[in-house]
């Protein structure tokens, strides 16, 4: 886990990760807002707060902490992209145990919550992080994208890259991801300066968050999905990234992973 001034949520993520989570590996970008002071207090046998920095950050970042712990990994195990707003619908660790061998990479369909024009008069933004996530209720689906990899022992892992080399066949399943990069007005706001900060250091991306004040991310409800509270969320998967390669591609692949070429 990567995190960067996220104090408002990190600790729910962590109790809601731990969950189905062995271990959780805490790098923090050089938090401002006492999320390092946080994760630290919350140490436990799978709660690692491992270490602060403040490299400059990229994806890449997260093969520093795959490094550092690979030799704690079982061949196997699941190594899960896991980011401070993320959290998992509760069948996630059962789909996992159910991918079949020899498909080592899944990608999650991430469902984003928004602030909308309903909300603002509707939650209260001071109650407790559980019960504000709880109220937002408006959602897209727009983007599916990896975030975990099976373990094994040859794999090549350098932060040039956002993941290890030759990581693996996509399974077909794509587990559901609930994302609140957009929390409160105040958290916001304070993430539209962090990351516009971050884009003068040097780091070439978050183009969405171009923005100058809160208000301009408020969406409009009519815009949005809605979670019904049913467990089951709806969305146009045609529009979602294709994650299968073609047949000849994923033939291919799976042949040089089966025969050892690839691990």
């Amino acid at each position: 886990m990567l995190t960067k001034n996220e104090a408002d949520v990190i600790a729910y993520c962590l109790q809601e990760a731990s969950k189905w989570a062995d271990f959780i590996y805490i790098y923090d970008n050089e938090s401002t807002d006492g999320t390092w002071e946080i994760v630290q207090a919350l140490k436990s046998e799978r709660i690692i707060p491992w270490k602060q920095h403040n490299k400059i950050y990229s994806d890449g970042i997260r093969a520093d902490v795959f490094n550092e712990f690979r030799r704690f990994a079982q061949e196997g195990d699941w190594w899960l992209k896991l980011d401070a707003d993320d959290f998992y619908l509760p069948e996630f660790k059962q789909q996992l145990d159910h991918v079949p061998a020899g498909h080592d990479m899944v990608w999650t369909v991430t469902l984003d919550f928004h602030i909308t024009n309903k909300d603002l008069a509707g939650v209260d933004f001071e109650a407790p992080i559980a019960e504000v996530l709880a109220n937002l209720k408006y959602y897209k689906a727009g983007y599916s994208e990896p975030h975990c990899f099976r373990h094994r022992q040859r794999l090549s892992w350098t932060s040039a890259t956002s993941w290890p080399k030759h990581a693996g066949v996509a399974a077909r399943i794509r587990p559901l991801l609930k994302h609140y990069p957009h929390r409160t007005p105040k958290q916001i706001q304070m993430r539209l300066d962090l990351r516009r900060a971050v884009r003068a250091k040097g780091f070439n991306g978050w183009d969405h968050a171009s923005q100058v004040t809160w208000q301009e991310k408020i969406v409009d409800h009519s815009e949005c999905l809605v979670d019904d509270g049913s467990g089951h969320y709806s969305f146009d998967e045609s529009k979602l990234p294709q994650h299968i390669e073609p047949l000849p591609r994923r033939l291919c692949k799976m042949l040089m992973h089966r025969t050892g070429i690839w691990p």
